[in-house]
């Protein structure tokens, strides 16, 4: 590696991965502090509580999601609140949806567009390749973690959540009844709370990281917070096949009820699996600029 600092400007540095290779990285993302996780154990989530789900569930971006409904459209949303009102109670009383998660942290290093995990004893255990932005900052998911350059290890976050176990089978049973719109909301509830159940599990992560905000805003999605977490899908990580290295890392098959399919898809489809930074200058940024 070489760094010339009359070409650093912009906070800007030259890595050379190969003696003939050069890429631009925008070191100013480097976190400055490393918190240090709880531990490094895998943590299993089984049988979390629904209510705290739907406490967490943005009725108005529900409504917009997956009924097409404005806030102005007063009448319709009121009918809808006590549709769903109703599922709800249902739900929560009778458990017909099963709230399932894990996550783990683990040690870490960045090196050009790769992250590197390791296990506790410093082995590299797996590495995740991400794409880089062709112009503007230069930024790449890798840059918000410690370079393994500096010596020193930093810390991740994977997790993963569904809320799918039963979902068809009861959608099923809705639409044989003749209740094709409870059927629909059934299977959009499970969506809509299986994200709720990503933020919840994220906010678990950021309290045993030591960075949680002291009063979470309700819903949490809506919470400002240190670090960010990213899904394999978007642009930022396009690689579904990424989700097979997660999956090799979390394991949560056996206890969560997690698989792949063939085309590196959750199953059920009512999961979020996601990748967690702590970094305070992480940020979500556009891959094409």
């Amino acid at each position: 590696m070489s760094s010339n600092p009359t070409e650093n400007a912009g906070q800007m540095i030259r890595d050379a991965s190969q003696p003939s290779s050069f890429v631009f990285r925008p070191v100013n993302y480097y976190p400055d502090e490393i918190p240090l996780p709880i531990d490094l154990l895998r943590h299993f989530t089984g049988e979390q509580a629904l209510g705290e789900l739907f406490d967490n569930l943005d009725e108005d971006l529900f409504n917009l999601r997956f009924l097409k409904l404005k806030k102005e459209q007063e009448e319709k949303s009121r009918e809808a609140r006590e549709l769903l009102a109703g599922i709800k109670e249902e739900i929560i009383e009778k458990k017909l949806i099963k709230a399932r998660g894990v996550y783990q942290f683990f040690q870490v290093n960045s090196f050009c567009e790769e992250l590197y995990f390791y296990n506790g004893l410093g082995a590299k255990l797996a590495a995740f390749t991400f794409p880089r932005q062709p112009g503007g900052e230069r930024l790449c998911l890798a840059d918000f973690a410690a370079p393994e350059a500096r010596g020193k290890k930093d810390y991740a976050a994977l997790l993963a959540v569904t809320c799918g176990e039963g979902v068809l089978e009861l959608a099923r049973r809705e639409r044989e009844a003749g209740n094709y719109v409870r059927s629909y909301l059934v299977e959009a509830l499970a969506l809509a709370l299986a994200e709720a159940f990503a933020d919840v599990l994220h906010y678990r992560v950021r309290l045993e990281w030591g960075i949680a905000e002291a009063c979470p805003a309700k819903p949490l999605l809506r919470s400002k917070y240190q670090g960010k977490r990213y899904s394999f899908g978007y642009p930022v990580c396009p690689d579904l096949a990424n989700q097979k290295i997660l999956f090799d890392l979390l394991k949560p098959e056996p206890d969560a009820g997690l698989r792949l399919t063939e085309d590196f898809m959750m199953d059920p489809e009512a999961s979020v699996s996601a990748l967690v930074f702590h970094n305070p200058k992480a940020v979500y940024f556009d891959i094409n600029k």
